[in-house]
């Protein structure tokens, strides 16, 4: 595990986190004013401790001007924890004190992710049903979260369980992403084995 930190411009502070071994790397800025900004698993650097924001995918630089341009809170949302800490130990997982913009429907399903236990996960119907809500429209708002990690949306896979698959990450059912889910589920020491009970 290892991380770098830097300045993107102005008060904004972007770090890096890199699993061993892993094609992407955790990246998340904040900024003294407005706090968390963006959050995003992006293609790893050839060089992790690469400082240049440039290096950043066009998606993360467009994702952290808009943030940039949000009203700034009252209370700007500081990240909960230092994901390279909970990269290394999943206990250090805190929900963040508040969430980002989004639609009420998406802010419900961010909310109900983030009670959703470290080592534990739920299926998209459970998340549906607690919030009045259908299967894909939690599926959507998950692959919308604009703070994976912070808001653990790999908590959530399919009512058959993780031997049917892990349900999609950021959208995707294969490659890089869906990887990472199937890593952040096992470091949490989830059961995978069985379907997902129906409480």
């Amino acid at each position: 595990m290892a991380a770098a930190r830097s300045s993107v411009s102005g008060d904004v502070d972007l770090r890096r986190c890199f699993l061993p071994r892993a094609a992407l790397e955790f990246v998340f800025a904040s900024s003294a004013t407005h706090g968390l900004l963006a959050a995003d698993w992006v293609e790893r650097t050839s060089d992790p401790g690469a400082s240049d924001a440039a290096r950043l995918p066009p998606g993360f630089r467009g994702t952290l001007e808009r943030a940039r341009r949000w009203p700034v809170p009252a209370a700007p949302v500081l990240p909960p924890f230092d994901p390279a800490d909970y990269l290394r130990d999943p206990a250090h997982w805190r929900a963040p004190a508040d969430l980002p913009p989004g639609t009420p429907h998406a802010r419900k399903v961010w909310q109900a992710l983030c009670r959703i236990p470290v080592g534990e996960v739920r299926s998209y119907g459970q998340i549906a049903r607690e919030i009045s809500s259908s299967p894909r429209a939690v599926g959507q708002a998950c692959r919308s979260n604009p703070w994976p990690v912070f808001i653990p949306c790999h908590r959530v896979i399919p009512a058959t369980g993780w031997r049917s698959g892990a349900g999609a990450y950021a959208g995707q059912r294969e490659g890089a992403l869906a990887d990472i889910k199937g890593w952040l589920l096992k470091h949490e020491n989830a059961d995978l084995g069985s379907p997902v009970s129906r409480r």
